[in-house]
């Protein structure tokens, strides 16, 4: 009987290689197969793109499709349908990893697979590594602390309702708001109404060379720029914000 493979969650950080722990490239340079995700067929896999300079070569790479939907029942057909293809590697004895942006348990696709083999598979033998988040990193790349002595911290993707931000802004010194994309304009109105734009900073694909852009002060923003927001966007409001 071919014993089970294990199986490793691996987060690889917001976006520059070199933020890799060397626990993860180990990992990474030991398994059989690597499992990365992406939002379509068609997109390249940002965390593949993250590792393929420690790889030696070894590892079948292999990538799955976890669509960006709200669709409870789509989502739950394609978490399956990975959970069942990640099994079947760990059946035939391969030690696999599944890479993941930042984090593994801090909003990130590896969550819904890790429920579903627990779930399907609760045989599987599943070990989870830890990776820097994008809130983090964002902190690091402005200079901003993100708590000092006892001051109150919350980590929110941005509301549905945007309005919503309003009642955290006056809760907590240090607000890290994941997640802004479109909406970025909307936020900008609700912070200023609070007067707290200008102590609001904004990070854009934090880490990624050649790409990350850092804005501090929010309320100067020009039209290009409120439009311009990708989905790798995080913005910190600080009550009192020193610099």
């Amino acid at each position: 009987m071919t014993k089970l493979g294990k199986l490793y969650g691996i987060g690889v950080g917001p976006g520059d290689t070199e933020l890799l722990t060397l626990k993860a490239v180990s990992i990474l340079n030991s398994v059989d197969v690597i499992f990365s995700p992406r939002s379509a067929p068609r997109r390249e896999s940002i965390a593949r793109k993250i590792i393929e300079p420690v790889l030696n070569g070894k590892a079948e790479v292999v990538e799955l499709v976890f669509p960006m939907t709200r669709e409870k029942d789509r989502l739950e057909q394609h978490w399956s349908q990975a959970a069942d293809e990640v099994a079947s590697a760990l059946r035939n004895g391969k030690n696999s990893a599944f890479v993941t942006l930042g984090d593994p348990f801090f909003y990130s696709t590896y969550i819904y697979l890790y429920r579903k083999l627990r779930e399907r598979y609760p045989e599987i033998d599943i070990i989870t590594s830890p990776g820097i988040s994008s809130a983090f990193a964002s902190a690091s790349a402005a200079g901003i602390p993100i708590a000092i002595g006892d001051e109150k911290v919350v980590v929110i993707p941005l509301p549905g309702d945007v309005r919503g931000i309003q009642r955290y802004v006056e809760m907590f010194d240090t607000v890290i708001i994941l997640k802004v994309g479109e909406r970025l304009k909307e936020l900008v109105e609700i912070l200023a109404s609070s007067g707290l734009a200008g102590n609001a900073i904004l990070v854009q694909k934090v880490s990624q060379q050649g790409s990350e852009k850092i804005i501090f002060g929010l309320s100067g923003l020009t039209r290009d720029e409120l439009n311009k927001v990708g989905y790798l966007s995080t913005v910190i409001v600080k009550r009192k914000l020193e610099i």
